[in-house]
């Protein structure tokens, strides 16, 4: 969960320069809980030169097979690669298609220079295990993917042909050999140095902050790791064995522009100074 108070960074403003197809089966539905709007209210800063505008993503479901590739890239780039005996192993835990993720906070807030924007939420019913070799450990998990506009605290990985940078949030853990799911790129299963909580599935928690122009972008997405021991002679290996469907949301700051009547008056200020210099100069 990096740092809550330093970054968190999906689809509006670029998040994927790949089209969204429509799935052609019944899929879950987003179910709004306890009030909750979809999407929260826009936030203006207060106190701080320029002022700031944070807005919402809407929060919408979002297809697995639409973007396994960057996914795939993404792992790599952390180190969660074949090589390492990770497998990134897509639609093999299907949700049912009456499934929700049921939203009971969804919100952005400004204070202390920072917005934050709150996500909670739980998925019903919550995924039945895949299936697993004889002697693997199979566990429930959340995977966040997650791009922002630059690297926050120095974290990210560029992937080509994509906006800004990508990451699984897991605590800040660069992948290795698989060694179970302590070790793998989950959201839940890596605490950072200092220490936190994290979601446990099905219930999801996320508070994301940003004090600056530009955008974090979220998908969570049910999974499952399926670690399974090496044995004669062989080295373990680790399954990502990701659900088909996620949740995305997000938000994105920018500058509010100075109201046109103040740009008039500049301008008319402008043209004053520079008239009266020309005036200078000839005489």
């Amino acid at each position: 969960m990096i740092n809550r108070m330093l970054l968190k960074a999906l689809f509006c403003s670029g998040f994927l320069s790949v089209a969204w197809v429509a799935p052609v089966q019944a899929v879950p539905q987003i179910t709004l809980a306890n009030g909750v709007s979809n999407a929260p209210a826009s936030v203006t800063s207060t106190g701080l030169t320029p002022t700031l505008l944070a807005v919402a993503d809407t929060a919408a479901l979002a297809p697995v097979a639409n973007f396994s590739n960057l996914l795939q890239a993404t792992l790599n780039g952390q180190g969660f690669t074949a090589g390492n005996n990770w497998t990134l192993v897509t639609n093999q835990v299907p949700l049912d298609n009456t499934a929700t993720f049921n939203l009971t906070a969804y919100n952005l807030s400004f204070a202390a220079n920072v917005f934050t924007e709150t996500m909670n939420f739980t998925l019903a019913p919550n995924p039945a295990a895949p299936a697993a070799p004889a002697g693997s450990t199979v566990t429930e998990h959340w995977l966040q993917f997650w791009n922002e506009n630059q690297q926050y605290g120095g974290l990210g990985v560029a992937i080509a042909g994509q906006p800004g940078f990508w990451q699984l949030d897991n605590g800040v853990k660069t992948g290795g050999a698989a060694a179970g799911a302590a070790t793998g790129p989950y959201y839940d299963s890596n605490p950072p140095a200092g220490g936190g909580t994290f979601s446990t599935p099905p219930g999801f928690h996320d508070a994301p902050q940003l004090s600056n122009v530009g955008y974090l972008h979220f998908i969570d997405i049910p999974t499952w790791d399926i670690f399974t021991p090496g044995a004669a002679g062989k080295p373990a290996t680790e399954t990502i064995d990701v659900a088909s469907y996620g949740i995305s949301y997000g938000f994105t700051v920018t500058a509010v522009p100075l109201p046109s009547t103040f740009l008039l008056f500049i301008s008319a200020i402008l043209g004053l100074v520079g008239n009266a210099y020309q005036r200078k100069i000839k005489a």
